[in-house]
């Protein structure tokens, strides 16, 4: 299998937000302050849940595609990739006999959190690389075509 510097980039990003997900999930179900029982179980708990999301992932192909073209189908894959590994996170942990308790709302934000930040992140990336932020951030700038190809045009595109 041959990894290249961007799909290893996407991978080490949705780790670290299936982490921040599976402990915003014990923050958000606290109101924001985890009790240091409840804390001890999220990290320990933490070494279970990423890796088990990480493999789901891989399986489903989530790093096939390239985040400036994501769409719909790549929005379906995440929102079932996710589903599975929510399901397979309960099993998997009474299955290992991990002797911790997952608040049940956990196993239900945690989803949730993951789909909209790895979602999100996707959009944001793709917004930001068509340029629609460039509306927002200068709202007197006006779209342009160039009809025409090669290096004039190129280097027309660079000047504006």
């Amino acid at each position: 299998m041959n990894l290249n510097p961007r799909t290893l980039v996407i991978v080490l990003h949705d780790i670290a937000v299936a982490a921040l997900a599976w402990l915003g999930a014990y923050w958000l179900r606290f109101n924001l302050d985890v009790p240091a029982e409840y804390r001890a179980a999220a990290f320990s708990t933490l070494s279970w849940v990423v890796p088990l999301q990480a493999v789901v992932f891989w399986r489903f192909g989530l790093y096939r595609g390239i985040w400036r073209f994501a769409s719909l189908p790549d929005l379906k894959r995440i929102v079932i990739a996710v589903g599975v590994a929510a399901l397979l996170i309960p099993v998997v942990l009474i299955l290992f006999r991990v002797q911790t308790v997952v608040p049940r709302s956990v196993l239900i934000l945690d989803p949730l959190l993951l789909v909209i930040l790895m979602g999100g992140s996707r959009l944001a990336y793709r917004a930001w690389k068509e340029h629609r932020l460039a509306g927002v951030l200068r709202p007197d700038s006006k779209p342009v075509l160039v009809a025409g190809a090669g290096s004039a045009a190129d280097f027309l595109l660079r000047e504006l």
